[in-house]
């Protein structure tokens, strides 16, 4: 069972790792520039993309899964909040919460396949005190009440009818 439980969570945090890893290449395809910090370990957000044209600071947290609900802890958005304060000089700073729903999903002994999702969801600043102590979910069927985000490059699993309602 031990070592069942150390394969499972090592699958897991590749997951999140693979998906870090995606989003900053999708954001330097934009023309961004991004970084995959370190994560939890380090104190630091999944990821950090800056556009300094546009004046631009996206600070994300990456969870990817492929259970029905992906959750964000209070204290991982209470670090980003941290880490936006101190670049003031980017007048469009965001904290993005970023999902990934995997196209298969364990059901008994085999897979149920199903369409790969993403959401992208915002942490307005006017909602930080509201928000405070909570775990954000987001569910595959019909993500999250936060405001909904669109990054600066194409998001896989988004039908157009959502991409059309989203700009």
């Amino acid at each position: 069972m031990g070592q069942d439980s150390v394969h499972v969570s090592r699958i897991r945090k590749s997951r999140g790792q693979g998906f870090e890893r995606e989003l900053v290449k999708r954001y330097r395809a934009a023309g961004w520039w991004s970084y995959r910090t370190g994560g939890n370990s380090a104190f630091l957000p999944d990821v950090m993309a800056t556009n300094d044209s546009t004046g631009e600071l996206d600070v994300v947290e990456a969870k990817a899964g492929a259970k029905d609900h992906l959750y964000v802890e209070w204290d991982q958005i209470e670090r980003d909040i941290f880490l936006i304060n101190g670049f003031k000089l980017y007048p469009k700073r965001r904290i993005v919460l970023a999902f990934k729903f995997l196209s298969k999903k364990r059901k008994g002994d085999g897979y149920l396949r199903r369409e790969l999702r993403e959401f992208y969801k915002l942490v307005p600043e006017d909602m930080w005190d509201s928000l405070r102590g909570q775990t954000i979910c987001c569910h595959y069927e019909r993500g999250n009440d936060l405001p909904d985000y669109s990054p600066p490059f194409k998001v896989k699993g988004r039908r157009e009818s959502e991409s059309d309602s989203s700009t």
